[in-house]
């Protein structure tokens, strides 16, 4: 991890949503997260972005990064959730 990267800060479980990617990028998407302090085990990796509660962390992966925010509303199946940064693949 460079330096100026900091821990990311959650509780309770934090949402990979996946968005149809290859089994490789999602494994490299969790060892990113676990570099960034997230517990294996606290991670659900997600085919669709439903059931997120509102207030954890939700994580999409790109082909060259992972977008990772904090999930604001969630109404009649749809996110709002703020950008808080990218995480470089």
């Amino acid at each position: 991890m460079s330096e100026g990267e900091d821990k990311l800060q959650y509780t309770g479980k934090v949402y990979l949503y996946s968005s149809g990617m290859p089994e490789d990028l999602i494994a490299i998407s969790k060892e990113k997260l676990v570099e960034r302090g997230v517990s294996e085990g606290d991670i659900v990796v997600l085919l669709d972005p439903v059931g997120v509660p509102e207030g954890s962390i939700m994580a999409t992966i790109w082909p060259h990064y992972l977008s990772v925010a904090k999930v604001k509303r969630v109404r009649e199946g749809s996110i709002y959730a703020p950008q808080l940064f990218n995480i470089q693949f």
